[in-house]
């Protein structure tokens, strides 16, 4: 395919979605501006045109797969009324299971999102750019705070809340992607999450 046939935008999204199936099937090693180039089907200095090098590429994966989980866990919570103090305790499941889903579904692109996530150069990119990519970072953790929120007014208390669920989901996703832990025989992952969250925190 030639780069015409790529409008501007359009080209950039189909790269990242490129670079993530070679991600999945080849770990991070296998990817590289021209490997992607390749199989887009475009000349191999189109990619230049948004990424200036590869850890360019990798800061857009990094940010579309926070944007992708917030979805995912938003998409899981579609149908509960979040702004009842009752739903509370069933987001914040339904949130970490998802979170969790989502990291066992992509584990190349969690264990990228996990070691690269900090380790951003955006010397090159403007303020507002800034703020927009820690902001999509953010946006999973969020979701997280916004549930805790509903039931109490003390910042300091949801952000403690927010940070402890997080940083349970989160950990558990990283071992659960490592083949660290293993589910038991005919549980879930939503009531693994339910019985380790029961015994951990009292929401």
């Amino acid at each position: 395919m030639s780069d015409k046939q790529y409008h501007h935008g359009d080209l950039k999204a189909s790269l990242i979605r490129i670079a993530n199936e070679i991600l999945q099937r080849d770990g991070v090693e296998g990817l590289s501006l021209r490997a992607i180039a390749a199989e887009a089907g475009v000349s191999h200095m189109a990619p230049y045109a948004h990424f200036k090098n590869k850890q360019a590429l990798l800061s857009s994966i990094v940010e579309v797969g926070f944007i992708d989980m917030a979805a995912a866990m938003q998409a899981s919570t579609a149908n509960l009324d979040k702004t009842l103090p009752e739903n509370t305790k069933t987001l914040v499941l339904e949130y970490g299971a998802s979170y969790l889903e989502f990291a066992t579904k992509h584990p190349q692109l969690y264990r990228l999102m996990l070691g690269q996530a900090e380790h951003i150069e955006m010397q090159s990119q403007s303020e507002d750019e800034q703020t927009s990519y820690r902001h999509n970072l953010n946006k999973p953790f969020n979701l997280l705070r916004d549930a805790f929120a509903l039931q109490s007014n003390d910042k300091a208390q949801v952000k403690a809340q927010a940070l402890g669920a997080w940083s349970m989901v989160h950990g558990m996703a990283a071992l659960l992607a490592q083949g660290r832990i293993q589910l038991p025989q005919g549980v879930d992952l939503k009531a693994f999450l339910a019985t380790a969250s029961s015994i951990t925190f009292a929401l």
